[in-house]
This record gives structure tokens, C-alpha cells and sequence, in this order.
């Protein structure tokens, strides 16, 4: 159980410029003492030589784990890191710009974001960074019976959290979210108290659940966000096959759904595999056909109630879409 760990069940792999050619010791120098975690019990590897420096530190906090890493490498460098059991892992990246590498060829570029990833036992992958940069990320491994309590109100984790009881060989994540002021509070109140000798396991495991609370309401407020917001998207496509005839402004559509007009533009052909003007001239063509074959009212009468002030342009699209004229089609029976 992950609650009786007292070390990270990850491995981190630095390149050999940086394992084989530098300095490892146990703690922190005078020049990166700003970093050091102020809790008791932390181990460090502190790795320094020509490819940069690495800080690694870690920490059994309440009943869950915390570990910090900070690099400042001096050349392009990739780190290995590999999970040697399966865990859930809240991380986040503190500073610095970094492209996550998965196995299966995925990449995804990350900054001073967090997400709660599912890792299987053997899961790897590659952490690549740009020299000049300052890397800080944070993991924590909450304890199973957090996650379990959370998983009532939490839909979403409560999905990782099945993979984890069930040994799941798949890794999964939930969506990336910015590393916000409130994540970083909590963080702070902990190594300030943990400074002030006030801390102590119970007001830790606090800390660590409201940090995880506040991602899990991140992305669970985003979700509900989402709905709405697709919702409103299904209405306006609704109306605009009910009334093709109306006119429409996308960019005040968009501004009324909440998206921008290339955001509402993306979403509607993604539904309707063509852009909204395109699909109003469709619907538009199809209630004209109607009117043409089913009444004998005039062309220009269809062309106005079907949203076409002008017959000539009307008679010139119809044409271009049926290959005969408005008066054509009736004549020919279509």
C-alpha cells in the first residue's frame, strides 16, 4: 500500500554526461539552500557537474509522499523516469517550459501546470528540457484511503483510482490545469507551518487533501463548463435547422456561447463536418427544393422565405448546387 512507502516508487534517470561525470551528495549547498524542504526526515540527492545540476528531494508527509526536483542543465537534456510500481501521482511543474515524451510517441509540451496521472508498474517516460532553463516540478503520492474518500464526489478520479485497484497495465491522466495562486498556497502554508515547527502529521494530511481538492475542482468546474458550453452549441445548431432562413452572425454567436468565433467555427464543423455558413446554404437549398416542388408560390417568394433578399444570387446558388435553375426544377419535376 502506498501509504507504507517512505520513498517515491519512481526512478529517475539522468543522462550519463550528468550521472557519470558529476558530484552526488545528501544535501543541499549554501548556493540552492532556498530549495531545501524544510521538513524533517527529507532525503536529498543534490547531482552537480558540467551538464548542470539536479536536486532531488523527497519526503514522507502525514500519510502521504512529496518530492521536489529542481535542474538547471547547461546543454539539451532528456530525463528517464519510470515508475516502479502502480501509483496515482498528482505533478506539477512549478517552472519551466518541457515536452512530456510517451512511449507510444505522444508528446505534449507543459508549463507551470498539474495533472493526476495513473502510472502502471514499468510505465517510462521522457521529461526533455532546453539549457539556460530553471525546471522546478513537485510530485505527490496521496494515500489510498484520500483517494478513496474523494472518489465519491470526484467521478473523474474515481476512474484512476479503479485502475490502480485493479493493477491496470494502461497508463491514464486527467486533464492538465494550470498550476494556480491556490494550488500554491497550500504548498506554502505547509513549508511555512513546517518552518514555524507548528506542523504536524494531521494539519499536513489537511494541507495535502485540500491541494488535491483543488485540481480535482479545477478540472471538475471545467467539466461542468464544457457541458454548458456544449449545450449551447447543440441549441444553435438545433435553431439553425429549425430556421435556416434567420440570419446569423457567428462572431456574436460565438461571443454568446462563451467561445471564440474560430473556437465555435472548430466545434461546428466537428458536428457537422462544414462551417456554419456553409450548412445554413445547405439547409437553406433543402427548405427551397421543398417549396419549389410543394407550392406554386414564386421564385422570388422562396427565395425571401427560405433568407435570400436577393432572387438573382439565390437562382445563382441553387443552380450551382442542383445544376438547373430555380424554374428548371419545377418544370422538370426535379
Amino acid at each position: 500500500m502506498l501509504d507504507k512507502k517512505t520513498s517515491i516508487p519512481m526512478n529517475f534517470q539522468l543522462p550519463d554526461s550528468l550521472a557519470f561525470e558529476a558530484e552526488t551528495i545528501d544535501h543541499i549547498p549554501i548556493k540552492h539552500r532556498r530549495l531545501q524542504l524544510p521538513f524533517a526526515g527529507t532525503r536529498t540527492i543534490y547531482t552537480t557537474g558540467a551538464a548542470g545540476t539536479f536536486i532531488h528531494q523527497q519526503v514522507e508527509i502525514g500519510d502521504h509522499l512529496y518530492a521536489e526536483q529542481y535542474f538547471e542543465p547547461t546543454a539539451d537534456t532528456e530525463v528517464y523516469i519510470s515508475a516502479t510500481e502502480p501509483m496515482l501521482v498528482l505533478y506539477g511543474i512549478l517552472s519551466g517550459n518541457m515536452h512530456l515524451k510517451y512511449p507510444d510517441g505522444r508528446m505534449f509540451p507543459q508549463s507551470k501546470k498539474r495533472a493526476l496521472h495513473y502510472f502502471p508498474a514499468g510505465f517510462s517516460y521522457t521529461v526533455a528540457t532546453l539549457a539556460g532553463q530553471k525546471y522546478h516540478s513537485i510530485y505527490v503520492i496521496p494515500s489510498v484511503q484520500l483517494l478513496t474518500e474523494l472518489a465519491v464526489s470526484y467521478p473523474q478520479l474515481a476512474t484512476l483510482l479503479s485502475l490502480l485497484k485493479r493493477n491496470s497495465p494502461s497508463h491514464d491522466v486527467l486533464p492538465y490545469r494550470k498550476f494556480n495562486g491556490d494550488a500554491r498556497n497550500e504548498l506554502d502554508k505547509m513549508k511555512n507551518w513546517a518552518l514555524s515547527g507548528q506542523a504536524n502529521p494531521i494539519y499536513y494530511n489537511s494541507r495535502i487533501s485540500d491541494f488535491v481538492i483543488s485540481y480535482l475542482e479545477d478540472i471538475q468546474q471545467e467539466s461542468k463548463t464544457v457541458s454548458a458550453i456544449t449545450k449551447k452549441i447543440e441549441d444553435f445548431i438545433a435553431q439553425v435547422e429549425q430556421h435556416p432562413e434567420k440570419q446569423v452572425n457567428v462572431n456574436q454567436q460565438a461571443q454568446q456561447i462563451g467561445l471564440s468565433p474560430r473556437a465555435l467555427e472548430n466545434a461546428f464543423k466537428a458536428r457537422k463536418g462544414t462551417t456554419v455558413i456553409m450548412y445554413i446554404q445547405q439547409k437553406r437549398l433543402e427548405k427551397a427544393k421543398e417549396l419549389i416542388s410543394g407550392t406554386t408560390n414564386s421564385i422570388a417568394e422562396i427565395s425571401f422565405e427560405v433568407g435570400y433578399t436577393d432572387h438573382s444570387y439565390f437562382s445563382r446558388i441553387f443552380k450551382r448546387s442542383t445544376g438547373k435553375t430555380p424554374n428548371e426544377y419545377r418544370k422538370n419535376g426535379h
